[in-house]
């Protein structure tokens, strides 16, 4: 019997409660945050918060980002950096000057 792997896969991402979040720069590499419940992100022209389930999204931001996680808050200010969110994956790309 064979079972279909990305479907096992994909259940696993639904049931996960929380959203990963990779935060790319320069200066620090990939850094990778698990159990983030929310990301709140401030930028020049708006404010978003991206939470479990959020619709997918794309953006550049001028401002700060702040990761909650269940036992932290990792707090990016003063950056300009692009994002994506899809499928509770949250990506960062921190622009160096």
């Amino acid at each position: 019997m064979f079972r279909n792997n990305k479907n096992n896969t994909t259940k696993e991402k639904e049931n996960s409660s929380t959203i990963t979040v990779r935060v790319l720069s320069m200066k620090k590499g990939l850094v990778e945050y698990k159990d983030v419940e929310f990301i709140r992100i401030t930028s020049k022209d708006y404010n978003l918060m991206i939470m479990k389930d959020y619709l997918p999204v794309i953006g550049e931001i001028n401002g700060k980002v702040e990761i909650k996680t269940l036992n932290d808050t990792v707090k990016i200010d003063n950056i300009v950096a692009y994002y994506i969110h899809k499928h509770n994956e949250f990506n960062l790309f921190i622009k160096e000057t």
